[in-house]
């Protein structure tokens, strides 16, 4: 038999199949059983469509928020976009999964804006693997982010990711949003109804169509009679403050301090109930209410009248209404945090002190290392009735503390004071006790601003008392940061809130001035005060990083200490001074 060259063979073989594939859609099916019954020929593979997220709302405060930076992190993915004339917006995140958190930045009416939102469910449509979620952006929005984080919604924005997103579940907004909005209604009588802040479609009024917008947009025009958008931030502050330290009342009473309103003039001064702390020691609780102008007492006297003049904005004085007892002159700066003036009427005294929301901080939030500025009057140390000590105080993870006090005339050497035997524990009114051994050395006070900054305000003295045998002391730990030198030609409007005491003589005061920079030379200012011409060079982060010094001239000499994230910064004498020298310790709150 004739031998078959092996490529004739496999020719062959290739043109038997083409044949039978070419004859196989004949119709009785006999192509298919060639292939064999048990091995059916594989079906073409169908490609699977990249999973997806597309977003949409509006970005509203009553009135459209137009040409706004719409920036948005997910579980997965992230995006950008701006919203149009009418608020709205919308952006689609390849390869996205839910939960996402949107910010939107704008400005509405030369007020800058930040609002942020949340979308944690959506609709997905099979074929194309789209999630559909919608997510508005409003103060309500707002106020229910920090409710639901409790903490500030720009701190979540930033570490917003696939960890952090876990906190966000349909059933934790749900909640969030249902505490707001009762206690929002219960203290304004402002009723959503059915209205879902996040996902209920937003009209909003435009410049073009001032009066366009849908029911949802009308009750955020309520929100914004009692709550300004310059208000907004401190309002949302409280309401995260409250959520962290699980006080089930607290968010009732922020809703109450939105409905009594804030200070004409002034939005970033709230109504509700805030903590002062005087130079001696004294600190309490105080009821501040502007839609009925009144001022609360420690006791059961009638509330002190509150007065303002229109024309020193976040300034107002706090009165008995015979004007016998006492009076209170208060100004307040941008971050929350001011000061204030208090004069006895009946016997002349007078103190200064610091004036900020009330909040609740747990130990933990204290923990880490502080620089210390301790200021008063001091029982064992005659002939120096007054005297300041600079330090750090350090609270530690495990509930000890160390301090060490700086060398006053240098602050070089910072000295341990190893027999202190410091402990700090959690207080019931939301601040901390820290104790020498066991007796209570000095209880302290934080205070968180609508910018995240943390700062601490304390006391040898809380009951105020007034003997011979008693410290009589205040505190302010910092975490400091270096300060930047401002450019020429740059001014400051401020007040100046003063304790001036030289021998048996103590004033103090409340003056506001301008201060404009007119020459930059290394680390040094120089600075012209408008009120008496007079020029001072200000040398900055010296003698220690974050403090300002002026060196002895025609005036004392003086160190500053500005207080981080604030616009409020401390003064005091940079010299030890005998009980019949001048001491000083002035209080400046920025404008």
């Amino acid at each position: 038999m004739t031998s078959i060259p092996p490529t004739f063979r496999a020719g062959c073989a290739a043109a038997l199949v083409l044949s039978l594939a070419a004859c196989g859609g004949g119709g009785d099916g006999s192509g298919l059983a060639l292939t064999g019954s048990n091995n059916p020929a594989p079906a073409a593979d169908t490609p699977k469509a990249e999973p997806s997220v597309q977003l949409s709302g509006t970005a509203a405060t009553g009135a459209a928020l137009a040409s706004a930076t719409v920036a948005v992190k997910c579980a997965t993915g992230s995006g950008s976009a701006t919203t149009d004339a009418s608020g709205a917006y919308a952006l689609k995140l390849e390869g996205g999964a839910l939960p996402c958190m949107i910010k939107v930045t704008g400005t509405q009416g030369g007020v800058e804006v930040t609002l942020h939102s949340l979308a944690e469910a959506g609709t997905t449509d099979a074929a194309s693997a789209t999630t559909s979620a919608a997510a508005n952006a409003t103060p309500l929005t707002e106020m229910i982010v920090a409710q639901l984080s409790a903490g500030l919604p720009a701190d979540l924005f930033t570490s917003f990711g696939t960890a952090s997103g876990a906190q966000v579940t349909t059933d934790k907004l749900v909640a969030a949003t249902n505490a707001v909005l009762t206690a929002l209604k219960e203290a304004t009588g402002i009723d959503l109804g059915a209205i879902d802040p996040f996902k209920t479609q937003l009209v909003a009024a435009t410049t073009s169509a001032p009066d366009a917008g849908n029911a949802y947009d009308k009750l955020l025009d309520a929100l914004g009679d009692k709550v300004a958008l310059e208000s907004l931030p401190q309002v949302v502050n409280q309401i995260a403050s409250g959520a962290t330290s699980g006080n089930s009342g607290s968010l009732g009473e922020v809703m109450t301090s939105v409905d009594q309103g804030y200070l004409p003039g002034c939005p970033v001064m709230v109504s509700g109930k805030y903590r002062l702390v005087d130079f001696f020691g004294r600190t309490n609780v105080r009821q501040i209410d502007f839609k009925a102008m009144k001022f609360s007492t420690l006791d059961s006297q009638a509330p002190y009248d509150i007065t303002a003049d229109p024309a020193k904005a976040c300034e107002f004085v706090a009165a008995d209404a015979a004007g016998t007892a006492a009076r209170f002159t208060f100004v307040m700066g941008s971050s929350g945090l001011g000061s204030y003036r208090t004069e006895n009427l009946q016997n002349g005294k007078t103190s200064i002190g610091y004036i900020f929301p009330q909040q609740s901080h747990t130990a933990s939030e204290f923990t880490g290392e502080w620089r210390m500025l301790h200021s008063g009057a001091f029982p064992d140390n005659t002939p120096i009735v007054f005297e300041h000590v600079v330090g750090k105080l350090n609270f530690q993870a495990d509930g000890k503390a160390d301090v060490c006090d700086y060398d006053y005339a240098t602050l070089g050497t910072c000295s341990p004071d190893t027999e202190a035997n410091l402990t700090f524990v959690s207080r019931d009114d939301g601040g901390i006790t820290l104790n020498s051994g066991a007796a209570q050395a000095a209880v302290m006070y934080g205070y968180r601003t609508p910018n995240g900054a943390f700062n601490v305000f304390g006391t040898t003295n809380p009951d105020g008392l007034n003997t011979p045998q008693t410290e009589q002391t205040n505190f302010v730990l910092t975490k400091p940061q270096a300060t930047v030198l401002p450019a020429v030609g740059f001014t400051v409007k401020y007040w100046d809130v003063s304790f001036n005491q030289a021998g048996a003589n103590r004033t103090t005061s409340v003056a506001a001035d301008i201060n404009t920079t007119t020459a930059v030379s290394g680390d040094v200012e120089t600075k012209t005060r408008t009120s008496d011409g007079r020029v001072t060079d200000v040398r900055n982060n010296y003698p220690l990083t974050g403090m300002r010094y002026r060196a002895p001239g025609a005036y004392t000499s003086i160190y500053q200490f500005p207080i981080p994230g604030t616009s409020v910064g401390v003064s005091i004498n940079s010299a030890q001074t005998s009980q019949t020298q001048s001491h000083v310790y002035v209080i400046s709150v920025n404008k």
